[in-house]
């Protein structure tokens, strides 16, 4: 289970317990109980759903905890003018391979989660901004959404989880609308599931796939006139609010302003790690947004929880959002 689900349902079980709460009576001290004490006929039962949905969301859930080892190999034929599971698949220099998908039954939910993983690299020489919009069409032809928004470097590769809320039917194909205003050919892409889940070999690497400069941690990396330098990498121990099977990584960073100009320090693009798998990991809470006036500096550390089976982690700074490119620092973990 994942911190953001976690966090909505401590909200939505607090909110009830507010709820319950201030309708309760006020007990005298005559009834043996502390002056202003507000007694719920239903508050042990309620302890009780919150002692339960603790101990639930504490449980393994996840694309990323299946063994892909355990799924069959994608052995079909893909309906006319589709595409299957494993195909490379091309749109101007972006290709796409769907290397498996799976269903996840997770607390909480009314039906079974679909997950697509879905594998992108760059081929280009330019970097990529791209917004796909993916739908989920089951075998009675309902459609599910999911959205991917992310940069690609030249020549890099990157890995996703796509997410679909299943209604009621076994998941037939995924439908990709390419959109001409990222740079792309504007057209539908489309991939027939097959008759369940599967999981083709993952390419040790794609035509136009090619590694990324690296920087050294420690070392200042200058991108316009932005200085970003990782200063130091921490595990702390996991507490009672990490997930299951998750770790915890801080990274030291500090941030400097060299020009005149102000410049800001987003989150969505300052707070990310990336590991040899091409998954990345953010957080809504690794740090705060930030301006920094000229020749201002930010210390701040990122706070971040990732898969216990993450590994390769670098710190990735993804300058596009200022017109800038991205760097890559290993953490050695």
């Amino acid at each position: 289970m994942k911190p953001s689900v976690r966090l909505a349902l401590a909200v939505l079980l607090l909110s009830s317990l507010a709820c319950s709460t201030v309708s309760a009576p006020i007990q005298r001290a005559s009834d043996q109980s502390p002056i202003g004490t507000v007694i719920s006929p239903g508050m042990p039962g309620l302890v009780g759903t919150i002692q339960a949905v603790n101990e639930e969301a504490d449980k393994t859930y996840g694309p990323e905890f299946v063994d892909r080892a355990t799924l069959p190999l994608p052995n079909y034929a893909a309906a006319e003018n589709m595409h299957k599971v494993g195909d490379e698949v091309r749109s101007g220099d972006l290709t796409w391979m769907v290397l498996g998908w799976v269903l996840v039954e997770e607390p909480f939910m009314p039906a079974p989660t679909l997950y697509v993983d879905m594998l992108m690299v760059n081929r280009g020489n330019a970097t990529l901004y791209t917004g796909d919009n993916y739908t989920v069409k089951d075998s009675h032809g309902q459609d599910t959404y999911d959205v991917l928004y992310t940069t690609l470097a030249p020549g890099e590769r990157i890995r996703a989880w796509l997410s679909f809320m299943l209604v009621e039917e076994q998941p037939s194909l995924l439908v990709l609308e390419a959109d001409a205003d990222y740079n792309l050919p504007a057209q539908r892409i489309f991939w027939d599931l097959g008759p369940g889940p599967c999981a083709a070999q993952v390419p040790a690497a794609l035509e136009g796939e090619r590694p990324q400069s690296i920087h050294l941690m420690g070392q200042p990396v200058t991108l316009g006139n932005l200085s970003i330098q990782v200063t130091g990498v921490s595990q702390p121990p996991a507490d009672s609010q990490t997930p299951t099977r998750y770790k915890k990584v801080h990274v030291d960073l500090v941030f400097q302003n060299l020009g005149s100009q102000d410049i800001e320090i987003d989150p969505t693009y300052a707070a990310y790690l990336k590991d040899t798998d091409g998954f990345g990991y953010s957080s809504y809470f690794a740090m705060d947004y930030n301006t920094l006036f000229p020749g201002g500096q930010l210390i701040t550390t990122a706070e971040f929880e990732v898969p216990d089976t993450a590994q390769g982690l670098m710190y990735e700074f993804d300058g596009t959002y200022l017109g800038l490119g991205k760097i890559f620092i290993p953490l050695g973990l």
